[in-house]
């Protein structure tokens, strides 16, 4: 049964000629519009929370204000959720470009990687900000190059 198991993973390797890997978390902090989808989520946890408490004014029981308060969590989460969806989603696209334009046929996620592999990371950096039209900042060339 071991010497099956190894057999198939040595032939899924061998089929997948070429394998990267990328930083996924800098890639996501580094998203052309990360920052601004974070002020629109803190704006929006503020609107919430401003509209929780004027609603809490009014309630009598604790009970009613733990339903606010969770009903106002569960809006949150998925307002976040949202955010965060729309900023991975565009980051795997792009992943997927550099990916098959590099010949890549496997594209991992750094930590996973022990040994060799091809760092897709700078590519798909600027891939993103070339999407967008602007030209990846000198900050986040800078960690790369590090």
């Amino acid at each position: 049964m071991l010497v099956l198991l190894f057999t198939f993973l040595f032939s899924a390797v061998a089929s997948a000629n070429t394998i990267g890997y990328v930083d996924f978390e800098f890639l996501f902090y580094s998203h052309p519009e990360y920052e601004a989808k974070n002020r629109e989520l803190q704006e929006s946890a503020e609107r919430l929370y401003n509209e929780v408490q004027a609603e809490a004014e009014k309630l009598e029981t604790q009970e009613e204000i733990d339903r606010l308060a969770a009903n106002y969590e569960l809006q949150f989460e998925e307002i976040e959720h949202n955010v965060r969806v729309a900023l991975v989603s565009f980051i795997l696209d792009i992943i997927g470009e550099v990916a098959k334009a590099q010949g890549v046929d496997v594209v991992l996620p750094e930590s996973s990687v022990i040994y060799g592999g091809i760092n897709l990371t700078a590519p798909v950096i600027e891939a993103m900000y070339n999407a967008y039209g602007i030209s990846v900042p000198s900050a986040i060339r800078d960690l790369l190059q590090q």
